[in-house]
């Protein structure tokens, strides 16, 4: 048994909290989750993504420092820190709303103090010291990340690999070094590990982009050996092939590969060996709002038949307040029924609901609330009941995997990984209202216009904006965003431990249920 140190913003009790099987019982079998395949059992091979909990991975944190020829590029120092080319207190000028809990990281990097770059300015703790940060570049970030994905019971992730920023030798070796170290992790902590192409900008327009990727998928099927479950035992497999994701089909805008386009290169995918999961819209299905329509859509189908998994996309489609309503329940239960009937007796097509904690991106995005978001609600996550509500109903719906986005996408605010979280402070410390570092101080000379265009773009200015292409124009003071952080009096890992939890319905060690686990 493993032990688990949960690093809380108040000392709280911490209470055995699964509702457990009564010995003896003998319930009805709905109340209970059924993936239809047997549990997965520690130590062996993944040879289907049926019956599990995984998460996307993003790894695209870098720093000043950390030894990457990326980073080593003064104004991408900071690279998914950064927003408007650096790393400081203040909407629009970081990209992050959650600040990672740093107890625990072997390398951590201080922000602001010693930057020769002179891109990123001190945040300051509540006790007065200089916050600091991770890099997904170093080995040991990415090693201690799946050490928490073994203690905690997530079952493994998918690892970002973006096809636009891989024709770029810099980023490349960013995201092969991450992927390395992962591949690392997965054999060290036994977690299913699979390679996930975010397919953004693999359009016409872009021909070297879709043939780059299939060179690229050859060459880590090669370096990894990955046919060879004796070299990369834990690589999630399906229909006896490893398994590869290919993340942004059928979307209904221009910027990502239509079914038709890219049927040709996942056929020559299929031919190297992979097993294919597709990233789908929402609307799959039917087709329509941000999905393709027509003879797009008929491909699209044709190709989910084709493939072995997908997944659908819902974080901006559903959110706390209209989950559960009558639309949304009766659409994802008849998305996972209708997937089952793609399956047949000599091939499976595994369907698996997208799964968020909430989602919050007001430092790169201020917009988003304005001018009735809620803070309190700690990136809409509502103490955790969004995420458990999520996993509870699609489990009761009948749902064989879960896809949750994402393990460690603080700049989106969608992370699950160990936060700092908002709680009380002593009196006799400067910054009162909370425990993740302070956000800019508006009381000073400092304070800036922010600008809202009605064409989506933000822009600092020195003085209001008026013209008639502005949405609105605010003072950073009167925007008072701050960072967000896990709720008061939960512990920094808990999300974590609640993705415990639901693997545990998952598997049928506990019962199905819509109210969240005590702790």
């Amino acid at each position: 048994m493993v032990a688990v140190i949960a690093f809380s913003c108040e000392k709280e009790e911490v209470i055995p909290g699964a509702i457990q099987k009564p010995e003896n019982e003998k319930p009805a079998a709905s109340e209970y989750a059924d993936p239809g395949v047997p549990a997965h059992n520690d130590g062996d091979p993944y040879d289907t993504y049926r019956g599990l909990i995984m998460a996307g991975y993003q790894g695209w944190f870098g720093t000043p420092g950390d030894g990457s020829p990326m980073t080593a590029v003064p104004n991408q120092g900071w690279y998914h820190y950064r927003e408007s080319e650096q790393f400081r207190p203040g909407v629009l000028r970081n990209s992050i709303d959650f600040w990672p809990d740093m107890s625990e990281y072997e390398k951590k990097y201080v922000v602001g103090d010693g930057d020769a770059t002179g891109y990123s300015s001190p945040f300051i703790m509540p006790d007065g010291s200089h916050a600091t940060v991770f890099s997904s570049y170093d080995e040991s970030t990415v090693l201690t990340h799946f050490k928490w994905m073994k203690d905690y019971g997530l079952d493994g992730v998918f690892m970002q690999r973006f096809v636009g920023e891989i024709q770029d030798a810099k980023h490349k070796d960013h995201f092969d070094k991450v992927l390395a170290h992962a591949m690392k992790g997965s054999n060290e902590y036994g977690r299913a590990i699979a390679v996930m192409y975010d397919m953004g900008g693999v359009v016409p327009e872009n021909p070297s982009m879709a043939t780059s990727m299939v060179a690229d998928a050859q060459r880590l099927m090669d370096e990894y050996q990955l046919k060879d479950r004796s070299k990369q035992k834990y690589y999630l497999y399906e229909n006896g092939k490893p398994l590869l994701a290919l993340w942004g089909i059928a979307f209904n805008d221009n910027g990502h590969p239509k079914p038709v386009y890219l049927e040709p290169f996942i056929d020559q995918l299929i031919a190297q060996g992979w097993a294919i999961m597709l990233g789908c819209p929402a609307y799959w299905r039917a087709g329509g709002n941000d999905c393709v329509t027509g003879n797009e859509h008929k491909k699209l189908i044709e190709l989910i038949k084709k493939c072995d998994a997908f997944i659908p996309w819902y974080v901006g489609r559903y959110g706390y307040d209209n989950f559960e309503n009558s639309d949304w329940q009766s659409r994802i239960k008849d998305d996972i029924a209708t997937a089952k009937t793609y399956s047949t007796d000599d091939h499976v097509v595994v369907y698996a609901p997208h799964v968020f904690p909430g989602g919050s991106d007001r430092n790169m995005h201020p917009n988003n609330g304005y001018p009735s978001g809620d803070a309190s609600q700690t990136g809409f996550r509502f103490g955790g009941k969004f995420y458990w509500k999520q996993f509870y109903r699609d489990l009761q719906n009948g749902a064989q995997a879960i896809y949750v986005g994402m393990f460690d996408e603080i700049d989106e605010g969608t992370a699950i990984f160990k936060q700092l979280c908002v709680g009380d402070v002593p009196s006799n410390v400067a910054y009162k209202k909370s425990s993740v570092p302070s956000s800019f101080d508006y009381t000073t000379d400092d304070d800036y216009w922010v600008t809202y265009y009605k064409n989506g773009n933000y822009r600092m200015n020195g003085s209001e904006q008026t013209s008639s292409d502005v949405q609105w124009s605010q003072l950073a003071s009167t925007l008072a965003i701050q960072f967000q952080g896990i709720d008061r009096g939960k512990g920094t890992d808990y999300y974590l431990w609640l993705t415990g939890q639901a693997r545990k319905m998952m598997r049928a060690e506990i019962k199905l249920t819509g109210e969240i686990p005590s702790r």
